[in-house]
């Protein structure tokens, strides 16, 4: 009988298998027994007959509750009840039968197995019972810090970061290299990171992959896939209602951090969350529909970020003279709103075929997005909408397609089963990031921004304006077939296609044409000593990447013993299509010695290829023994090649020669207005140039060069562990993992290498360095020789990353009312620069080679999400979430997060270097040695179930951040600058939710 699931089956990461073996009470095997595989998220029963081995596979299994029957003339029936199947898991259910009819039955409920004997896949699963009942900000990012490793870059405190993708690291890896689907369809922006919208009660999994040698996955980063709900014959639906209020908060900022320049924390003064969903057949066996509408309005007081009016003036200017009542009701409350749509429709059109159409719309609107102590005006901030046609002068696609509405995404599937051993699944994914960040009013697009070095302080205006249209259109092609008693023992086989075609759209202006710099040493104000004309040229780069995959992969088993073997294959290719490029406003008129400016003309360039081809072949190996042949006691091994994906013109970019392009000039500001004109500027003064070769401003042909055999970053992996299952559906695993990440690539300057560079002294003036910050004498280096703008793409040689890392992961599957996961992670990735050729500018190697690898590690600067750049590495992470039902249906719950703090990467900033070198700032510790405080953190959830007239009544109440605690977050990095180890962020303080949802 065909076997028609209501879920999607996307990838292989979207379903699970049922699997085993029927034998007598001696251990013989019985072929031609009849499985029979039944649930509510199957429209109809499936059937398999056992081989001639005794075996029986299902494979593409939606998530649900399942029970097995087995069936065999002589025999009595034996039925196993209350197997509870989540995403990606491979379930191993025998059968013993005994002697007897049929019409005698056997049931056994309750059996749930912890350990997949047919995966070395690592990583967690969240289904939709956990997610509504562990305490959450109800935001799928924040719940995914939960998996075992996992460090972010925020904490989401009560909901102070929903609808932010949260930055997410896991065993060394780079955060551009994970990977995030919804029911398959690939939301990945390789490029930026950013957030896609999923309205959380549509999720009914989500899957959290962090290595372990699955052949679908390609890159080393962590894998998610979200699995939305899908109608089904019942009708049912919920409607639900939270509320976050200050009213319900606390306060956790001391007057010492208020004196360190935390004078008003980050509370959050409330959130909304509402909507319904609802869903049911269509026409019963034939169509069903699901469709959902969530919204999440956050209001958020950002530290140091005041109302811009006289009132609050004061107060900005000396909050500590002011109550901390004062200081908080003069705080700008940043406004994000959050909305989601979404709908999915089923329709089986004959036996064992399945079609899904699936669409959902979801954006962040924000309205003071950046502001922070180093962006505290409004003007200085921007904000995020939604992209409207008429936005940029590119063709940016059909309307509701791209553009119109809130990001959209589309798919269209079909999967059919041809027997019970042999399934396929084809489908078509688009989805389109479609943001337009821009100043705060059209009349501050034509302002000038101030940028003070010393401080990192912005004033006067944002950058830039920015239309980002980033799309993915993917087609897949998926099937698993099941052969047993082959060469000893059964082959389990799934093989995939895939074709991706990424694109990447970039409309960025810059206001006011220039950037006015000013390098103003304490105790000077900021702001008062002009230092250089930062001029940039607008541009457009419709940059695109094409992307063939395909995957083998043969789960070979024998007894207790079992092999996966894989390989993967990648080709990736990239482009810049043709694009015009407007003048420059400056461009024609003359500067101070009266020539003319002739750095930025229009031009026009031809679609640009690199033409350097990825051909990765990444082969896959998993071996598992099972030592008691029950699946309780497991040992499990794999090995593993990553490569890393392009972004949408990766290698092209660098040949286009109207890309991004800057160039620091030398700047007198002849009439003290602060703002740079073009009789201001000093052409032949050149302190630092990107993107561009200014000897041929206008040449078509750009100076850079792409080595014809730069190949992809690759990772390499091994991972041994050992998992048990003990009784009441409770194990644990615990593993060691090795990588080495290498093969990166680089823009290595032509003509230059760590030879050309001098080392010299700076011991910053006692006047430029406050009370407490550590202005110590440092050594940086210069070069000896002007430093071309041009430079190479290619692999930088003799540098490497190597991590290690034990885990141990404790689980207790939700029965007999109660659920538990705990895991303690040790991890440590070392950075090392084998020989001088790893690097060009050799100014803080000492400081990094042999320490931690720190992702975002750096001076900070101001960040679109109110964030600076933040060192994420910590050496051990513990996290804990789990429930337990009292009486009269009262659920508890609680989550931790225990983790070491950050690296604190105090340094000095050198903003002038000579022959065109950049600004440094000059590491003061060893990365990772100096830290932020240890960080911890606990949440509580209460909940009580009432049932009335068939509905499902849930009132909630949640409390965030429990302890109150005050962890400082992050602090101003520059010692010689005027807010140096100032206070930028603490963890948001103690609050409180209300919430009611209903289902029905």
């Amino acid at each position: 009988m065909l076997f028609i699931a209501i879920a999607d089956v996307a990838s292989a990461q979207n379903t699970s298998q049922v699997f085993g073996r029927v034998t007598d009470g001696s251990g013989g095997v019985l072929p031609g027994a009849t499985v029979t595989l039944s649930s509510s998220a199957l429209l109809e029963p499936r059937v398999a007959v056992t081989s001639e081995t005794g075996t029986y596979e299902f494979s593409g299994l939606p998530i649900g509750t399942y029970t097995v029957k087995f069936e065999l003339t002589g025999f009595q029936t034996l039925v196993r009840e209350g197997l509870q199947l989540q995403g990606g898991f491979n379930a191993q259910v025998n059968g013993e039968l005994s002697v007897g009819g049929l019409e005698e039955n056997v049931v056994v409920t309750g059996m749930n197995p912890i350990v997949d004997i047919r995966s070395t896949t690592q990583g967690t699963r969240f289904n939709v019972q956990e997610l509504q009942a562990i305490p959450s900000t109800r935001d799928v990012f924040q719940v995914l810090t939960q998996t075992p490793g996992i460090t972010s870059d925020r904490q989401n405190v009560g909901g102070t970061h929903n609808g932010q993708q949260i930055g997410m690291f896991s065993r060394g890896a780079a955060n551009g290299q994970g990977r995030w689907f919804v029911d398959g369809v690939d939301r990945n922006d390789i490029a930026n990171g950013r957030p896609f919208v999923v309205d959380f009660n549509s999720v009914e999994e989500v899957q959290v992959s962090t290595g372990g040698a699955d052949v679908t996955m390609q890159t080393p980063g962590v894998f998610v896939n979200v699995v939305t709900k899908s109608g089904s014959d019942a009708f049912r639906g919920a409607t639900w209602f939270f509320r976050t209020d200050r009213a319900l908060g606390s306060t956790n900022v001391t007057d010492d951090l208020r004196r360190a320049g935390a004078n008003s924390g980050n509370p959050l003064v409330h959130t909304n969350d509402y909507g319904g969903q609802f869903g049911g057949a269509i026409k019963r066996g034939r169509a069903w529909f699901w469709a959902t509408y969530g919204m999440q309005n956050v209001r958020l007081g950002v530290l140091n970020y005041y109302k811009p009016d006289a009132g609050c003036a004061a107060v900005q200017a000396n909050p500590l003279a002011y109550s901390f009542s004062d200081v908080i009701d003069c705080l700008n409350i940043n406004k994000q709103d959050v909305p989601a749509l979404g709908s999915k429709f089923n329709l089986r059109p004959f036996a064992g075929n399945l079609v899904t159409v699936a669409n959902s719309f979801g954006q962040r609107v924000e309205t003071i997005r950046g502001a922070d102590d180093l962006h505290p005006t409004f003007e200085t901030t921007n904000k995020m909408t939604f992209m409207k046609l008429s936005d940029s002068t590119y063709d940016l696609g059909p309307r509701y397609w791209n553009t119109g509405i809130w990001d959209p995404s589309w798919k269209f599937s079909d999967q059919h089963t041809f027997s019970d051993r042999w399934l396929a699944d084809v489908s078509f994914g688009h989805h389109c990031w479609c943001d337009s960040i821009v100043p705060q009013t059209d009349e501050l697009r034509l302002v000038q921004p101030m940028l003070e070095l010393t401080t990192g302080t912005w004033g006067r205006s944002w950058s830039d304006s920015s239309i980002m249209l980033v799309t993915n259109n993917t087609v897949d092609m998926a099937t698993t077939y099941f052969l047993p008693g082959q060469w000893g023992g059964d082959h389990s086989l799934k093989a995939g296609f895939k074709y991706g075609h990424f694109g990447e759209v970039y409309d960025r202006s810059y206001s006011g044409h220039a950037q006015a710099v000013f390098n103003s040493q304490r105790p000077l104000p900021i702001f008062s000593t002009p230092f250089t004309a930062r001029v940039i040229r607008d541009y457009i780069t419709p940059a695109f990447l094409d992307q063939n995959s395909v995957y083998l992969q043969d789960t070979y088993s024998r007894k207790r013993f079992t092999a996966i073997l894989g390989v993967r294959w990648d080709r990736q290719v990239d482009n810049v299509a043709a694009i015009s490029v407007r003048a420059h406003a400056f461009q024609g008129q003359p500067t101070i010695d009266g020539t003319l400016f002739n750095l930025f003309p229009a031009i026009d360039v031809p679609t640009v290829r690199a033409g350097v081809v990825w051909n990765t072949v990444a082969p896959r190996l998993g071996l598992t023994y099972d030592l008691t042949g029950d699946a309780r006691n497991v040992i499990k091994g794999s090995y593993a090649i990553y490569f890393d994906q392009r972004s949408a013109g990766q290698l092209s970019k660098a040949l286009n020669p109207t890309g991004s392009a800057r160039i620091d000039l030398g700047w007198s500001d002849l009439n003290g207005d602060s703002v740079v004109q073009v009789n201001e500027i000093n052409q032949s003064l050149i302190r630092s140039v990107t993107g561009f070769d200014p000897a041929n401003p206008a040449g078509l042909v750009s100076a850079n060069r792409v080595d014809p055999n730069v190949t992809a970053p690759r990772t390499n992996e091994i991972v041994v562990g050992f998992g048990k299952e003990m009784a009441g559906d409770f194990g644990f695993n615990v593993s060691y993992v090795w990588r080495r990440y290498d093969n990166f690539i680089w823009n290595d300057t032509i003509g230059i290498s760590s030879s050309d560079y001098s080392a010299v002294q700076f011991t910053p003036p006692s006047s430029a360095c406050p009370s407490g910050a550590r202005c110590e004498t440092v050594t940086y280096d210069v070069p000896n020789v002007t430093l071309p703008s041009a430079y190479t793409v290619t692999n930088r040689p003799d540098f490497r990353h190597v991590y290690n890392g034990l885990e141990l992961v404790v689980r207790k599957r939700s029965s007999r009312g109660w659920m538990l996961n705990a895991s303690y992670s040790y991890n440590t990735t070392i950075e090392h620069y084998d020989s001088a050729a790893a690097y060009e500018d050799p100014t803080n190697i000492v400081r990094l080679n042999g320490f931690q690898y720190a992702p975002s590690a750096g001076i900070g600067g101001g960040g679109g999400s109110n964030l600076a750049g933040i060192p994420v590495n910590a050496k051990w992470v513990a996290k804990l979430n789990g429930s337990y039902r009292l009486p009269y249906e009262v659920n508890v719950a609680a989550t931790a997060d225990v983790r070491q703090g950050y690296p604190f990467a105090q340094g000095v900033n050198i903003a002038s270097r000579p022959n065109r070198a950049p600004a440094i700032a000059v590491l003061l510790d060893a990365l990772g040695e100096q830290r932020f405080p240890d960080f911890a953190t606990m949440d509580l959830r209460l909940e009580r179930a009432f049932r009335v007239r068939g509905m499902k009544v849930l009132p909630s109440f949640d409390m965030f951040n429990v302890f109150n605690a005050n962890t400082v977050m992050g602090r101003r990095t520059n010692q010689n600058a005027a807010n140096a180890n100032s206070v930028f962020g603490i963890l948001a303080p103690r609050i409180a939710r209300i919430g009611m949802m209903v289902n029905f």
